[in-house]
C-alpha cells in the first residue's frame, strides 16, 4: 500500500512593530505642556495635570489579504528606562497607558476612554475591538526622592486578544502627568521612547466565520464614523 505523505502548512508569526517618540512635560506659565520628537496632540492641559495622546497604526492589508484572518500571539511594549523627574516632590508622577483597538476612537472620546477604561461596560469601546490594554503608575516617593528615575507604582494590563478581519491597528499611547500641587511644579519629566510589537498570524477559516469577522469589523468601523 502506497504512503501519502501531506505537507501540513507551516504558519510563521509575523511581528510588527512601530516606535512612538521620547515624551518631554515641562511647564509653560501656570500649565503643564509636553512635546515630543514625533507627532503627539494635547488632551487636557492645567496647572496641576496635562493629558496628551500618540497616535499611530499598524497597516496589516498584507496579511489580511486572500480571506485569511488575523490571529494575534503576542503583543509586548518595550522601552529603555522609567520615567525621569527633575525638581520634582514626593507624589508627582505619571500615568502611560497604551491602547491597541481594531477600530480608531474619536478624538473627542479617547480622553473618555482613558478616564473610564475601554472594553469596560461604561465605555463606548466594544471588548472584541480591544487587541491589548497596557496602564502603568508612576510617583516620586520619600523613599525614593533623590533618585531621578521614578517607581513603577502599579500596572495593569486587559484585552481580548480577539482575532479580526479589520486592515488595520490602531496605536494610542495615552500620557498624564501630574503634580500635587500648582505652587510646586517640577521642572520637567520626560518618558523615554518605546517600541510596540505585535506578533500576529494569517489563517484561513471556514468562509462563514471569516465573513462574520468581515461584517463585524465593517460595522464597528461604521459605528464610529456616525458618532
Amino acid at each position: 500500500m502506497e504512503e501519502i505523505s501531506r505537507k501540513k502548512e507551516v504558519v510563521k508569526v509575523k511581528l510588527l512593530h512601530k516606535g512612538l517618540g521620547q515624551v518631554a512635560f515641562s511647564v509653560a506659565g501656570p500649565v503643564i505642556v509636553a512635546a515630543s520628537n514625533t507627532s503627539i496632540r494635547q488632551l487636557a492641559s492645567q496647572t496641576t495635570y496635562a493629558v496628551y495622546a500618540q497616535e499611530d497604526y499598524f497597516d496589516l492589508a498584507g496579511l489580511t489579504q486572500r480571506e485569511k484572518t488575523l490571529f494575534f500571539e503576542t503583543v509586548s511594549v518595550q522601552s529603555p528606562y522609567n520615567p525621569s523627574i527633575i525638581g520634582g516632590h514626593t507624589g508627582d508622577g505619571v500615568r502611560e497607558t497604551i491602547l491597541l483597538t481594531t477600530t480608531p476612537i474619536p478624538a473627542d472620546q479617547l480622553l473618555l476612554e482613558f478616564g473610564l477604561g475601554p472594553g469596560l461596560p461604561t465605555s463606548l469601546v466594544d471588548w472584541s475591538q480591544l487587541v491589548y490594554y497596557r496602564s502603568q503608575s508612576y510617583a516620586q516617593t520619600v523613599d525614593m526622592a533623590g533618585f531621578q528615575f521614578l517607581p513603577i507604582l502599579s500596572e495593569n494590563k486587559m484585552g481580548s486578544a480577539y482575532p479580526t478581519a479589520s486592515d488595520r491597528i490602531y496605536i494610542y499611547r495615552v500620557i498624564q502627568a501630574e503634580v500635587v500641587s500648582a505652587s510646586a511644579q517640577f521642572t520637567s519629566l520626560t518618558l523615554p521612547g518605546c517600541q510596540i510589537v505585535l506578533g500576529a498570524t494569517a489563517k484561513e477559516e471556514p468562509e462563514f466565520q471569516y465573513l462574520y469577522r468581515l461584517m463585524r469589523s465593517y460595522e464597528l468601523q461604521q459605528s464610529h464614523d456616525e458618532d
